[in-house]
């Protein structure tokens, strides 16, 4: 983690030090506001699309939520909208982590299956919930939605849980941004919040992808519930 925040602090105040994935953000966000509703779309699948590497791409619905004209302009964009149009694209790009576990199960042996992927084996009632919470928050859901393909979950059950959940969370954002992105441009100037915005997601991107890799890989989801005593049935399929 230490090594995580100086890597932060030196994207945020070392301009002449750019990461590639800043410049892939910019990139993401001039397309969104060249073409609009169909680049937030195709900016937002891009972007969660990438499994290795968390991508930023929840800030352009912030920044297009607020987005003006000019300085005291109108809003170029409706935020719910963006959201709608931001949680559909990021939900496509996901089945890229989907297909990926689905076609890795072959390199994975059955005896060797753990953590949320024999939890979902075992619990599949349980995994739409589960879903919906993750996608509704910034937590990235490329380390479930793989566990997901390794378990040969159900494309379909799978979709729309992530599909209400990334559109709530979008459109929350977009809505932020619509409140909030006028001070952040008061606060560091015009140029300011896509390189200060783009580091510090990128920076709590690598956080939370660390975080849920662990949680989805590591933890013994079905002591955790045992232990809880969480009443989940057995789908008998």
């Amino acid at each position: 983690m230490v090594i995580v925040f100086s890597y932060w602090i030196v994207l945020l105040f070392s301009p002449a030090i750019t990461s590639p994935l800043s410049h892939f953000f910019e990139w993401m966000t001039d397309i969104a506001v060249v073409l609009g509703y169909p680049g937030t779309f195709v900016a937002c699948l891009l972007g969660s699309a990438s499994v290795i590497v968390e991508v930023p791409f929840a800030g352009v619905p912030f920044i297009l939520g607020g987005l003006r004209n000019d300085f005291t302009g109108p809003f170029l964009f409706d935020p719910w909208m963006i959201g709608i149009i931001s949680g559909v694209g990021a939900t496509i790009g996901d089945m890229t982590s989907y297909a990926l576990g689905y076609a890795g199960r072959k390199l994975v042996d059955e005896d060797n299956i753990t953590g949320f992927s024999k939890f979902i084996q075992n619990h599949p009632r349980a995994t739409p919930l589960a879903l919906f919470i993750l996608a509704s928050t910034p937590l990235p859901l490329d380390p479930a939605v793989v566990a997901l393909g390794i378990g040969r979950y159900s494309w379909w059950r799978l979709f729309w849980p992530c599909l209400i959940g990334e559109i709530i969370f979008l459109t929350g954002v977009a809505w932020a941004g619509r409140l909030s992105l006028d001070w952040i441009i008061g606060l560091l100037g015009v140029g300011g919040p896509v390189t200060h915005l783009s580091a510090t997601i990128e920076v709590l991107g690598i956080v939370l992808l660390i975080l849920t890799v662990y949680l989805t890989v590591r933890l013994n989801w079905t002591a955790i519930t045992k232990k809880f005593k969480w009443n989940i049935k057995v789908n008998s399929e």
